[in-house]
């Protein structure tokens, strides 16, 4: 009974059902996915020591998400990295509400030039607009210090007149 309801969780959309599910058949072959789900697509990271082989590892993904045909899933984002890596070393997005016998047009993102995923130029922006974000909040912070203070000037000369 706890297994029928942890399988309609799964197809009602739920997350960590489904990286329940999917970490069952992966486990074995060395490879942990974590999943989210957010408005209408499911995020699959998959992690293991080495990377699998492409091809394979979508099938077998692509394959059960389509069995199990969660409700609130239109798309799926697959990435995959080795455990060392700080980044996705690939993915793949396909529909999942096309049925099993459809050709899926799979839209790759390995080819870090073509498509915009250069490290570098990704890791010097994530800085900047860290960066800038910590000025931001430093300025406001200081404006907010310098309001309470002149507050506190106010209160104390108010107090001392009287």
């Amino acid at each position: 009974m706890v297994q029928y309801r942890f399988i309609e969780l799964a197809k009602q959309g739920n997350s960590k059902s489904i990286a329940t599910l999917l970490n069952g058949t992966l486990h074995p072959q060395g490879i942990n996915a974590r999943v989210s789900a957010v408005n209408g697509w499911l995020h699959i990271l998959l992690e293991s020591e080495e990377l699998p082989e492409r091809s394979y590892i979508v099938d077998i993904v692509r394959h059960q998400l389509i069995e199990l045909a969660p409700e609130s899933i239109k798309r799926v984002k697959l990435l995959i990295k080795r455990y060392r890596d700080d980044y996705a070393t690939w993915g793949q997005e396909f529909d999942l509400k096309l049925n099993s016998s459809s050709n899926l047009i799979w839209h790759n993102f390995d080819d870090n030039q073509q498509h915009g995923f250069d490290s570098e130029q990704n890791i010097n922006n994530i800085k900047n607009r860290s960066w800038n974000h910590l000025i931001i909040s430093q300025i406001t912070l200081g404006i907010v210090v310098v309001i309470l203070l002149m507050a506190v000037f106010v209160f104390i000369s108010k107090m001392s007149v009287r």
